[in-house]
């Protein structure tokens, strides 16, 4: 008699194993996916030349860049950073997160938000780069830190929707 417990046990463990492997996880777990995707495809547009206008790896502007990033993980985003600006959740700037949209007025806080990047955490985001100087623009990396973008920045809204609990690496500045 013992046998046949032991036996039913087992058999019904083997019913069981194949549905807990087929149960789809969790959203979470697929949103961290999401977002790693997301950041690996921007840094691997490092060096990209910067062209208005652009929207392929060819060359890239601000929004288009964040655009073809964006599109690559399958979510649409509008063309331009001011549209781009609408969309998601906004994020109070002390609570930003790898993923977050960066939104800045370069041109002056009357003009309005004028740059887009994606934040990487550490303080640092990527993003498409216009001529600077004498410096041809490219998609590089960018520190909130520096006194050029610290002042600048004016927004940041959330698209990747559930990212992990903040950790104090990711923590912005």
């Amino acid at each position: 008699m013992k046998w046949l417990k032991r036996f039913l046990c087992l058999a019904c463990l083997g019913i069981m194993l194949p549905i807990q492997a087929q149960a789809p996880e969790p959203k979470e777990s697929r949103d961290q996916g999401q977002l790693a995707s997301l950041l690996e495809k921007a840094r691997t547009c490092l060096g990209v030349p910067y062209r208005w206008g652009g929207i392929t790896k060819k060359g890239f502007d601000c929004s288009g860049f964040v655009r073809f990033v964006f599109g690559s993980c399958g979510i649409d985003l509008d063309r331009t950073s001011r549209s781009q600006a609408e969309q998601g959740d906004p994020i109070d700037l002390a609570n930003i997160q790898p993923g977050d949209l960066l939104f800045f007025s370069t041109r002056g806080m009357r003009k309005g938000i004028s740059h887009v990047g994606i934040y990487l955490g550490e303080g640092q985001f990527i993003h498409a780069a216009g001529w600077r100087g004498t410096t041809h623009g490219c998609v590089q990396l960018g520190q909130l830190a520096s006194s050029y973008f610290s002042e600048r920045l004016v927004a940041a809204r959330r698209i990747v929707s559930q990212l992990a609990p903040e950790s104090p690496e990711t923590k912005a500045p």
